[in-house]
């Protein structure tokens, strides 16, 4: 579960889910009191006496115009009938297109007052589907606790993906009751903790910082995790400036690397050399000597000439960083290669770190060859250890 519930591909369908119930979860005061009007759409049971000779089929796609052709902003009243036919309309949608319309149909519709009967028709789905996640998400940004709260009578683990939608909409409320529930409350069979994060971020990458942070302070071994899934929000701008203003706001320690981290490693994806340009304009410290590194680390799996060519034209200050990154990575390609651009690090610590990273790899993959090269490395007998031992 856990793992399934920090893909990230799933929480961005959550995302376009919840935009297309943007209006609605604005004013959820609104749809507690919304009652039909005379120009409203008559409920299903009406229209279906209003013509007593009509076929199954014509009532069924006059039940489905009437409901799709409003144009307000706040969903359809429907009774039970309409909330059971949009069930059967979505179960029996065909390909993924079909089903999506169908499923937006029925978060477009959703309230806090039906959400209950509404679920009920997306209770098969696995616990772990996007579009299970995507409702509790719904319906947890509209109905905050009362949402969690069902959860925790289900056998399925929604209770996350709900808190996810609270703190994504309100994010002082969730995170308050969040404070109130039990470490085990947030952490076990729950994971809210993973809501929170996701939720959060959703609604400020830097409030998911901080409970990033919050957490590993805390002792949450799970933490780096965390600060990834707020780099991530801050990413989703593609707003180079306003992902180095997420990123300065990180304290400077282990969460700040992770963060400069997994922030040089998506970008570096696209494209590693304009990625390096970004690097090396980063404000000083250990998150942009990271961040540089991986860049180039990247860079070099991509394409290894090219990377090594541009080290040269980094600054001075950055060449080593940059150098330890390449070195990581072509060492898993050529072993020898690896090892002799470590060796080329002018800092003396650093320059022992990445023998030792690349020694390793040199000694996992040609034993032989490894021990040769470590008999006229000149490397201490305590570096030599580490090599040889893997620890």
């Amino acid at each position: 579960m856990k793992k399934n519930l920090i893909h990230h591909l799933i929480w961005a369908l959550v995302a376009v889910t919840a935009f297309v119930v943007g209006s609605q979860l604005t004013k959820p005061d609104e749809s507690k009191t919304a009652s039909p009007s005379k120009s409203a759409s008559p409920r299903l049971s009406d229209r279906q006496s209003e013509n007593p000779d009509s076929s199954p089929g014509e009532k069924k796609a006059r039940t489905k115009s009437s409901r799709t052709s409003s144009t307000s902003d706040q969903p359809t009243i429907l009774s039970d009938a309409d909330i059971a036919e949009l069930g059967e309309e979505f179960r029996a949608a065909k390909g993924p297109i079909a089903r999506r319309l169908a499923f937006s149909e029925m978060l477009k519709n959703l309230t806090p007052e039906n959400a209950r009967l509404m679920r009920e028709n997306i209770a098969h789905l696995s616990q772990d589907s996007a579009e299970f996640r995507e409702f509790h998400y719904a319906w947890g940004s509209m109905a905050g606790q009362e949402a969690i709260i069902h959860g925790v009578d289900t056998p399925k683990r929604d209770m996350a993906a709900s808190l996810a939608g609270w703190a994504a909409s309100d994010p002082a409320s969730a995170m308050a009751y969040f404070d109130t529930l039990s470490p085990e409350q947030q952490s076990s069979g729950t994971h809210l903790k993973w809501g929170a994060a996701f939720g959060l971020a959703d609604a400020d990458p830097q409030l998911a910082a901080e409970f990033a942070i919050e957490r590993f302070q805390n002792g949450d071994k799970e933490a780096s995790k965390m600060i990834h899934i707020a780099a991530s929000a801050a990413l989703r701008s593609g707003d180079r400036e306003e992902i180095t203003s997420f990123l300065a706001a990180v304290p400077e320690g282990e969460m700040s690397i992770q963060a400069h981290q997994h922030a040089a490693r998506e970008l570096a994806k696209d494209n590693p050399a304009n990625t390096v340009e970004w690097a090396v304009d980063l404000p000083e410290g250990d998150g942009k000597n990271h961040a540089v590194g991986t860049s180039f680390h990247m860079w070099a799996g991509r394409s290894p000439e090219e990377a090594a060519a541009a080290i040269a034209s980094v600054p001075t200050a950055d060449r080593d960083a940059a150098t330890y990154g390449y070195a990581t990575r072509v060492v898993h390609d050529n072993p020898a290669v690896g090892v002799e651009w470590a060796s080329n690090i002018q800092n003396p610590e650093a320059r022992g770190r990445a023998m030792i990273d690349t020694g390793r790899v040199f000694y996992r993959k040609d034993r032989e060859a490894a021990q040769e090269w470590l008999s006229n490395s000149n490397l201490p007998e305590e570096a030599i250890q580490k090599i040889t031992a893997g620890k």
